[in-house]
């Protein structure tokens, strides 16, 4: 493809466009904020957050409106939550294992990634369950955190853009550096870290009742029949081709000529689908050679009729061929005995050119076909010939047909149900799957001890709790912070500092030399205090006058002495034992889906 046309391909794609619409929204509310820097932070094309803090006082009224049953909600939602990890594992492990045994496409793990695998209809089923799957989930955190005490800093939204990648969602900010302080007790941060998954868990779940209660909620105003996607051609077997229609809404069945009151009306969630009522599973008996009356409705132009229809022999001759010509088809098949095959012992080879049926040549143009053979009442046995040999073939009886396919469609029951379109019950019926479908995966890979997820973090609380911890020894440490004018106080990276050794200002040359010069505070410039408020130092106060110099942005490096963890090694080194055992098997999972099933297509 020449590269002008890979350009312009690129540029007209609809993900593009919404991308390009989505970015630019984004510069104009940076436009509208521009006096409030504080309220939003970009980062072209990746990310966009909007802050703001009028939710915090809705989250805290509901947080401290009954704090004993939160408390005793998020607790719960602890052991729920840390079950899902062990389930989670133990899924991706079993489906790791299974890929490699014996692999099957229902085992294969793919993201779903908008532009890439998810086509633009799909994204607008997925765009209301994802909204509510990651507000409640984030509000969870919230409230988990407000019920415990911890302040919520602000709360949002957040987009993502990138050419064909568009992802919204909510946010929470609690301030993680105080949450992870002696300030507050390990439960505390076990609930909040445990808020979010819990709260998918029970989406997902509410999502399963609604699915098994569908057709109990829409009795009242549908009821799910059949209609005709397509009418099988006479010369492709059909037997009702002008006979009905495509779209057609079959309504009700009787036999031809019998009352009205006989007639069967369908329902598929009562057990009255049509397969049901050929295959004699309803009050109405048919057989081969059948006439029957069909109600039908026509929702394009909103009317009733009734038309007849024969019911046709659905015939099994144990093999499946295709056509290489107009007057030639090809075997493709034979079923075996252990298969049920009729006719595996007839000398048929696999790849068997077939030239005659019945003694007829083939003519698919002229209507001499295999498949219109096969719809004569009666049949027993078929003999196929090719240029040197004739084989005569059992024929098996194994139902009805009515030569259509067909497809799932909700019929009004009233004029309300009417006004909203079949369409409305499909969309919710979607809508509901999609709902358990994203909450429950979402449930299960957030709850994998990975440092991106909220697993990770109650893995390392129980590792924690488990090893305890043993304050025995100070160490050196030297942090880097960037100086920021309006804000003097310089959090480190240890939470139980001992004594601060230095502070030193790092000044960068301009010129094109990379060289550096130090300046060291005096100890009258700096203090160690405890901001959190824990007990312990934590922070250096800087006591620079007003009239300094010094520049935004300018590097500040920090010698100081630390009380150290003596567990802290093993605690980390089983943490990243069970991180890396983690990213081997989803990765395995996301590498073998790949191999086996073949790759992503990208738009291209």
């Amino acid at each position: 493809m020449p590269l002008f046309d890979i350009i312009i391909d690129f540029i007209l794609n609809p993900w593009f466009i919404l991308s390009l619409l989505f970015w630019g929204f984004v510069y104009l509310l940076k436009y509208l904020l521009r006096n409030k820097k504080d309220a939003y932070y970009f980062w072209f094309p990746f990310l966009a957050m909007l802050k703001t803090r009028k939710l915090n006082k809705f989250i805290k009224k509901v947080s401290r409106k009954a704090p004993k049953f939160w408390k005793i909600f998020w607790t719960i939602g602890i052991f729920i939550s840390f079950g899902f990890t062990i389930y989670a594992l133990y899924f991706f492990f079993t489906n790791f294992l299974n890929l490699i045994i014996r692999p099957s496409f229902e085992q294969a793990i793919v993201p779903l990634i908008p532009g890439v695998n998810i086509e633009l209809p799909l994204l607008f089923y997925l765009i209301l369950p994802l909204l509510f799957i990651i507000t409640t989930h984030e509000f969870a955190h919230g409230i988990a955190a407000g019920a415990d005490g911890v302040d919520v800093k602000s709360t949002g939204v957040l987009g993502a853009g990138l050419f064909f990648i568009i992802g919204f969602g909510a946010f929470v900010e609690v301030d993680e550096r105080e949450l992870n302080s002696q300030k507050y007790h390990r439960n505390t941060r076990l609930r909040i870290a445990a808020a979010g998954t819990y709260v998918n868990g029970i989406t997902a779940g509410i999502a399963f009742i609604l699915l098994l209660s569908f057709p109990l909620i829409i009795s009242p105003f549908y009821r799910q029949v059949g209609q005709v996607y397509s009418v099988v051609p006479e010369v492709e077997g059909g037997i009702n081709e002008g006979n009905l229609a495509k779209n057609d809404v079959i309504l009700a069945i009787k036999k031809q000529g019998a009352e009205d009151e006989d007639y069967v009306a369908l329902n598929n969630y009562e057990g009255r689908t049509l397969s049901d009522i050929l295959n004699n599973k309803t009050s109405l008996i048919t057989s081969i050679g059948d006439n029957l009356t069909f109600s039908i409705y026509n929702p394009s132009t909103d009317s009733y009729s009734e038309k007849n229809v024969t019911l046709g022999p659905l015939y099994f001759i144990g093999i499946e061929f295709e056509y290489i010509s107009n007057t030639e088809l090809q075997i493709t098949k034979i079923y075996t005995k252990d298969e049920d095959g009729n006719n595996y012992d007839k000398g048929l080879t696999v790849g068997l050119n077939i030239t005659k049926i019945n003694n007829k040549s083939i003519n698919r143009i002229s209507g001499v076909t295999l498949e219109k053979e096969l719809t004569n009442l009666n049949l027993n046995i078929i003999n196929l010939s090719t240029a040197s040999y004739t084989y005569f073939l059992d024929v098996d009886t194994i139902g009805v047909k009515i030569g259509i396919y067909s497809t799932s469609y909700f019929m009004h029951k009233n004029d309300f149900a009417k006004f909203f379109t079949p369409f409305w019950p499909e969309f919710w019926l979607r809508e509901i799957i999609w709902l358990f479908i994203i909450a429950f995966s979402i449930t299960l890979f957030n709850m994998l001890p990975l440092p991106i997820f909220d697993g990770d973090r109650i893995v390392k609380e129980l590792l924690n709790w488990g090893f305890g911890e043993e304050y025995k020894t100070t160490r050196k440490k030297k942090d880097k912070v960037r100086f920021k004018k309006d804000e003097t106080d310089l959090n480190l990276s240890e939470y139980r500092v001992e004594k601060v050794d230095n502070v030193k200002i790092i000044i960068e040359e301009k010129s094109g030399v990379r060289e550096q010069s130090e300046i060291i505070l005096s100890e009258d410039k700096y203090i160690l205090i405890d901001k959190i408020g824990d007990g312990f130092k934590d922070t250096v106060a800087l006591n620079l006058p007003e009239q300094t110099q010094l520049e935004e942005g300018s590097l500040i490096e920090i010698n100081y002495e630390y009380w150290y963890d003596e567990k802290r090694k093993v605690k980390n080194s089983i943490l990243n034992i069970i991180r890396y055992f983690t990213l081997f098997i989803i990765a395995g999972n996301f590498i073998l889906s790949f191999i086996k099933f073949g790759g992503i297509k990208f738009w291209i």
